[in-house]
């Protein structure tokens, strides 16, 4: 059976430069998943992970976003043989390839959450879309109402496993029992390419699930 290639998602929260003062450039970037800060060491591994998060209009083009898209997008970009900088922030937990319809998709969606990052717009007159962005400055994107539903919802659950279950039975719950809407697994599948329509257009982002004890 041929199965899609993986799929690739960025982890973490970006927080911003450090600089040494003086007017140089930043010594390093920083990034934050779950209670950890990483640091990213140039302007290349900034870029590459920021590549990561997708490119809206080549996610419109392609459907997915892959290890190939995201070497084409850095190419395109101006960085070549950047293959060992993704590896490495793959290495490091700072991105994710994830195959939907797979155990390892489960596995990632039990270790992983979404955290939504904008506001919601509503919908405006004449459009059947409602927009997430920034009030009078910023429209990111219109989403469809089960993507809206998972930028609103999916994080009120510890992590992405626990969100397709609890979606799915709310679905059942209102009578929508089709598989891909009251099957977890198939859930999650739509919740992964949802999640990754939303990172690319800068409506959220993917964190560890929460672990008390790490503070201990």
């Amino acid at each position: 059976m041929v199965t899609a290639p993986p799929i690739v998602l960025p982890i973490g929260h970006y927080l911003g430069a450090v600089h040494p003062g003086d007017g140089r450039p930043p010594s390093y970037h920083v990034v934050r998943a779950g209670w950890e800060p990483y640091r990213l060491a140039d302007e290349t591994e900034l870029d590459v992970w920021g590549i990561a998060h997708g490119l809206p209009d080549e996610l419109t083009l392609r459907g997915a976003w892959t290890r190939a898209a995201v070497l084409a997008a850095a190419a395109q970009a101006g960085h070549a043989d950047v293959e060992p900088v993704l590896d490495s922030l793959l290495d490091r937990g700072l991105a994710v390839e994830v195959r939907p319809g797979t155990e390892q998709a489960r596995e990632f969606a039990r270790h992983h959450r979404i955290q939504p990052l904008l506001l919601g717009l509503g919908r405006a007159p004449g459009e059947e879309l409602d927009g997430i962005g920034v009030p009078g400055l910023v429209l990111a994107l219109r989403a469809t109402p089960r993507v809206l539903e998972v930028w609103e919802w999916a994080h009120l659950w510890p992590d992405l496993w626990s969100a397709c279950e609890g979606l799915a039975e709310a679905a059942r719950d209102t009578g929508r029992t089709e598989p891909s809407d009251a099957d977890p697994d198939q859930v999650l599948t739509f919740v992964l390419g949802a999640v990754q329509t939303l990172i690319a257009h800068g409506a959220a982002y993917l964190d560890h699930r929460p672990r008390p004890e790490a503070r201990s």
